[in-house]
């Protein structure tokens, strides 16, 4: 269920964003958990629209001539530095990547994501050092109303809840995190599995919905 109003806690936590964000009244209510829609601010869809333009350069799949690895990787880096609002030191983003706002999305050290990796930032999206997000993996903080005339008294409106990921975490191929869930540190969360409640610390979960494998507690593989 959406916010009733806005959370001065997620208000303040977004201010450490290191780029700019789009401030007004509907970005607050968005990041409160409130419902939402972008085309209320014009604040907003101008953000959107060059947010798009910066995740299309960071795509771009040109490979010039001497380039080398490295290079391409520092060229792709200094613009996802321009989009996130926090990114720590030896990150590797593979492309194709898809975000919405990037200011909502906080990424810690030493972070590996391959490639068609999608984060849908309506809300606060924390990913701490150390964690490996295997291809197609989807971070999904939006949502609607489950049932049908929740959804049409919203008018057109949507709201999301923050998701955070730990240190030292997995998150293998295909898999979907949904709103609201925060993984602990150290877990792994197995290829195509679908997360729709918080996982405990060195955990391994799978499956659809994801549930408890085992602990990785003093595991020696």
């Amino acid at each position: 269920m959406a916010a009733s109003s806005k959370n001065p806690e997620r208000i303040v936590e977004l201010r450490q964003s290191e780029v700019p964000v789009p401030w007004c009244d509907e970005f607050e209510k968005m990041i409160s958990g409130m419902n939402f829609n972008t085309g209320n601010s014009q604040e907003m869809m101008e953000y959107k629209l060059a947010t798009k333009r910066k995740l299309l350069s960071f795509n771009d799949d040109n490979i010039p001539e001497g380039s080398t690895l490295a290079s391409l990787k520092s060229r792709r880096m200094a613009v996802a530095k321009e989009m996130f609002g926090k990114l720590g030191h030896d990150v590797t983003i593979e492309p194709p990547f898809f975000l919405l706002w990037g200011c909502n999305i906080f990424i810690g050290n030493n972070v590996y994501m391959n490639r068609e990796v999608s984060i849908h930032d309506n809300a606060l999206v924390t990913i701490g050092d150390g964690v490996l997000i295997g291809p197609g993996v989807c971070i999904c903080p939006g949502t609607h109303a489950a049932d049908m005339q929740s959804r049409r008294d919203a008018q057109g409106t949507s709201f999301a809840l923050p998701i955070r990921i730990e240190a030292d975490c997995w998150i293998g191929a295909r898999a979907t995190i949904l709103p609201g869930v925060t993984i602990g540190r150290g877990a792994t969360v197995a290829a195509g599995a679908v997360v729709i409640k918080d996982v405990e610390a060195e955990t391994l979960v799978g499956g659809v919905p994801a549930r408890f494998i085992r602990s990785l507690k003093d595991a020696s593989t």
